[in-house]
């Protein structure tokens, strides 16, 4: 429980404070000018997506665990068998949020990746937008692209979506 609370804890510091000492991590491993930086952190778990999840499991039916640990399944079946095929509409919403997040980027990117032929979708248009004067022709297709993906992406999992958004209780017990 203290680690959780710690984690949640970190929610509270802004990304913004933690760029300096991650720059300077990032460029003694070798990494700037890479992907690396923008794909690995995210391994180690967001700590809103953790929360969420944790908040998810705690809601499933503990009867479905109980039953199945009579009938002889061990931690690692009850958990591929019953947890796991029940926790999917919250791993949807987490899925849809991380595509999200990551397609909508322009910080990382910016301070990361230096050069242009690295530049990711939503670091590319604003270098285009702002090199030329005012081409919104040019410009608002492309908006409508980075807006229609998303778009799509829920389409297909909105029935995911919600159905994982509601057994989500929001405060610990």
């Amino acid at each position: 429980e203290f680690f959780f609370y710690l984690m949640l804890g970190t929610m509270m510091i802004p990304e913004q404070v933690t760029i300096i000492p991650l720059y300077r991590i990032f460029r003694e491993i070798g990494w700037v000018n890479t992907y690396l930086p923008l794909i690995v952190p995210s391994f180690f778990g967001v700590p809103l997506y953790i929360f969420l999840l944790r908040q998810f499991f705690r809601a499933l039916p503990r009867e479905l665990e109980d039953a199945a640990r009579l009938d002889g399944a061990n931690w690692w079946r009850v958990y591929w068998s019953i947890d796991l095929p029940l926790a999917r509409p919250g791993l949807a919403v987490i899925a849809v949020f991380t595509f999200l997040q990551v397609w909508t980027n322009f910080f990382y990117p910016l301070i990361f990746l230096h050069s242009s032929d690295q530049a990711t979708l939503a670091l590319g248009l604003a270098a285009y937008a702002s090199a030329h004067t005012q081409p919104w022709h040019l410009v608002m297709p492309v908006t409508v692209l980075m807006m229609v993906v998303p778009m799509v992406l829920f389409f297909f999992f909105q029935r995911q979506f919600f159905s994982g958004l509601a057994p989500i209780r929001f405060f610990v017990q």
